[in-house]
Formats: C-alpha cells, sequence, structure tokens
C-alpha cells in the first residue's frame, strides 16, 4: 500500500541532510586512511649497529688503564700533599743524607806551612775571632770570700763549675781572675799574697789590673786576709773595675767582687764570708787547669 503524499516539497530537507551525513563520513575515512599512510611512509628506520672489532675493543681497555692510573696518581698527590700540610711525612719519603761511601770527597794534598808562618797565622785567626763578637749565650758568675775566721776560701764558678787556680802561700791575699769579654774564656787566674808582701803585691797588683783591656770581666776574691794591707794605688786600681772601697778592709774581712774594666762592677760583697753573684750576657768556658797562675 502506498502512500501519497501530498506535499512532496516536506520531503527535501530531509532529503538534504541525509546527503550531507554521507558526504562527511566519506571524507573523514579517506582522511583518516591517508594520515596512517602517511604516518607509515615517514616513520625512521633505526639503523642496526654492527658488533664491536676486536681493535675497537683493544682500544677501549687501554682507554680505561690510562684512566685508571691518572686517578691512582692523583691521589696519591693528594695524599702526599695532606701529610705535608699535616706534617705526617712518612720515614719512607723523607730525604736521607748520603753517607760517606756514598759521596766520596778526594783527597787534596795540601803543603805544610812553615813554622815562621804558623804564629802569624794562629794570630791572624784569633784577631779574626774575637772582631766577630763574644760567643752567643750567657753565664753564671759567682765569687765566694772568707777570711781566715770564717772559712778560709776564695773560689770563683762559672755555671757552678770551679775555675782551678793555684798560688803560693795557700793563695792567701787576693785572687784575680781576668775573663776576655770578645772571645769569651779567661785570660789570666793569679794571687797577690799583700797580707805577707804588701809593698810589692800592691805595686804588682795594680799594674796588672792597669793592664786589663776595657769592657773584660775581673773577678776578685779574698783570701785569708790581707785586705788591711790595700794602698792608694791598689785602691784606685780596684775603682777602675767599678769596686765603691774608699779604704781599707778590716782584719780577716771577706770581700768579693765581679767587675768590669772602666765600667760598673756587677757585684761587690765584703764581709766576713760573703758570695757575689751575676749573669754574664755571653758564653765563657771554663779551662781544664789552673790558667797563668803566679804565686
Amino acid at each position: 500500500m502506498m502512500w501519497r503524499v501530498r506535499r512532496p516539497w516536506i520531503l527535501l530537507p530531509c532529503l538534504a541532510l541525509a546527503c550531507s551525513f554521507n558526504w562527511q563520513s566519506s571524507g573523514s575515512s579517506s582522511a583518516f586512511a591517508g594520515g596512517r599512510q602517511e604516518r607509515r611512509t615517514h616513520r625512521p628506520i633505526t639503523p642496526v649497529r654492527a658488533a664491536p672489532t676486536e681493535a675497537a675493543r683493544e682500544e677501549l681497555r687501554d682507554e680505561t688503564r690510562l684512566l685508571r692510573e691518572t686517578v691512582t696518581d692523583l691521589v696519591s698527590e693528594v695524599r702526599l700533599l695532606r701529610q705535608e700540610l699535616t706534617g705526617e711525612i712518612p720515614a719512607e719519603t723523607a730525604p736521607v743524607a748520603p753517607t760517606r761511601s756514598e759521596t766520596p770527597e778526594a783527597k787534596i794534598p795540601v803543603a805544610p806551612v812553615p813554622a815562621s808562618q804558623a804564629s802569624s797565622v794562629t794570630a791572624s785567626r784569633a784577631a779574626k775571632a774575637s772582631s766577630k763578637g763574644p760567643p752567643i749565650g750567657t753565664t753564671a758568675v759567682k765569687v765566694v770570700s772568707a777570711g781566715g775566721d770564717a772559712g778560709d776560701i776564695a773560689d770563683f764558678f762559672l755555671e757552678d763549675q770551679q775555675v782551678p787556680i793555684g798560688g803560693m802561700s795557700n793563695r792567701r791575699g787576693l785572687n784575680v781572675v781576668v775573663i776576655d769579654s770578645s772571645a769569651g774564656h779567661l785570660l789570666s787566674a793569679k794571687t797577690y799574697d799583700i797580707w805577707g808582701n804588701p809593698l810589692e803585691e800592691n805595686r804588682r797588683l795594680a799594674k796588672d789590673l792597669r793592664a786589663v783591656e776595657e769592657d773584660n770581666i775581673v773577678l776578685v776574691a779574698l783570701k785569708d786576709s790581707g785586705g788591711e794591707n790595700l794602698d792608694g794605688e791598689a785602691l784606685h786600681a780596684l775603682q777602675g773595675l767599678g769596686a765603691t772601697l774608699e779604704g781599707r778592709l778590716a782584719f780577716r774581712q771577706g770581700y768579693a767582687l765581679i767587675g768590669v774594666k772602666d765600667g760598673e762592677a756587677l757585684a761587690e760583697r765584703k764581709g766576713p764570708m760573703v758570695m757575689a753573684e751575676a749573669k754574664l750576657p755571653f758564653a765563657v768556658r771554663p779551662p781544664q787547669a789552673p790558667v797563668r797562675a803566679a804565686r
């Protein structure tokens, strides 16, 4: 049974809509297919890596070995630098002085010095040594004196080591030790028996003290007695060492002096038994035997 459409123009919009839908569906399908085909066409091709050859492997091993050696050297250098900064240098890295067998010295023949020139050479060496100034260091000096009733002693000590001195009459009277301040050694050690022979011994004492060079150290200690016989010439000579004596001492009175020629005394004491102490600003080596002991 067929329907008869009285108004056919009403179906025209429906027909147009159906045609439009079919056209869009076919277009999208073709576009999707084209895009898929395009993607398949432009996909990058991954190259196939060839297996490394033996030469390449050997080169890689060499580079690895070289890198390890470089790192090891750097670690060693850092360790040594750290030890130097901290002061912890191992014994095996410390420099070792060569022994005499490793560095033999060539023996050079030396001509003997004539006897006539030996004394001049010795004198020149002594002059050079004295021109360099006194030895570096200090020396503690002690001078002990006691009269006949208080101990009868007259001793000299350099750093607690007694200076040997001898003389006649058991060293009675004034004992005098002269020290060279420019060279740091003892020049003389003498005794003056101004109790037994005041006239001659006062003259000899004054003469010897006047001959002492400037700035030399003079140690004086009285033993037993004799200070009561000092005359003006001897007192003046002692004052040239810095002594403050203005007159004679009492009978058997001790006297100790650490004087400086043409300077101020470093220490001075008088009494029955006294000790004068001072510290010299240079080193003095005490002798092992009496030095020019006289009378």
